[in-house]
């Protein structure tokens, strides 16, 4: 497989992100760097690629540009850990690989010239990667919601087992007081 250089993705990632840092660049050798690990192009189409984000900043980003695949499609799952680091799971063949940033390499505040500074520094020595398995549950697969339910407080629906039981009820994690925000009256 030939060897495919960040660089090459870096417009397309400006583009996309609007702005130049080192999570992009990071983000970029990230993917990259998974897709090698489980012997995939990343200039055709991934279709059984799940990605693992271990973050919701500037890298998260990289994984659409060079893959294509969207969390609309349940090819990646966000899990906020606050980590540089992404797993990727080939559904084909059920590999997994993470992939972590070296957080002991970092550029300078003043530094100006991302690219430059990352450029210096080779995969081997800013990047980490092991092999991993991952445990996916049928609802948690791509594809159409595999159970859907109404909830009976405010009657929207949950797909594919979010919902929680309360007082021997299915209903929504907000209902259940697990929302994320409060209503304004």
């Amino acid at each position: 497989m030939p060897e495919y250089n960040w660089k090459n993705y870096l417009d397309k990632a400006l583009a996309y992100h609007g702005h130049m840092c080192s999570g992009l660049i990071l983000g970029l050798r990230l993917v990259l760097k998974g897709l090698e690990l489980l012997d995939l192009n990343p200039d055709e189409p991934q279709r059984d690629l799940m990605i693992f984000i271990e973050t919701n900043r500037c890298l998260a980003d990289a994984a659409y540009v060079v893959t294509g695949i969207t969390l609309g499609r349940r090819r990646i799952i966000v899990y906020d850990f606050g980590q540089a680091a992404m797993t990727f799971l080939s559904l084909n063949t059920n590999r997994a690989f993470r992939v972590a940033a070296n957080s002991a390499i970092r550029p300078p505040k003043t530094e100006k010239d991302h690219a430059a500074f990352w450029s210096d520094y080779s995969d081997e020595e800013i990047l980490s990667y092991q092999e991993v398995s991952v445990e996916l549950k049928p609802e948690n697969l791509p594809g159409k919601p595999l159970k859907r339910i109404r909830c009976p407080i405010c009657g929207e629906d949950v797909t594919d087992g979010r919902e929680v039981i309360s007082n021997g009820q299915e209903i929504c994690r907000c209902c259940a007081g697990q929302a994320y925000f409060k209503v304004i009256k």
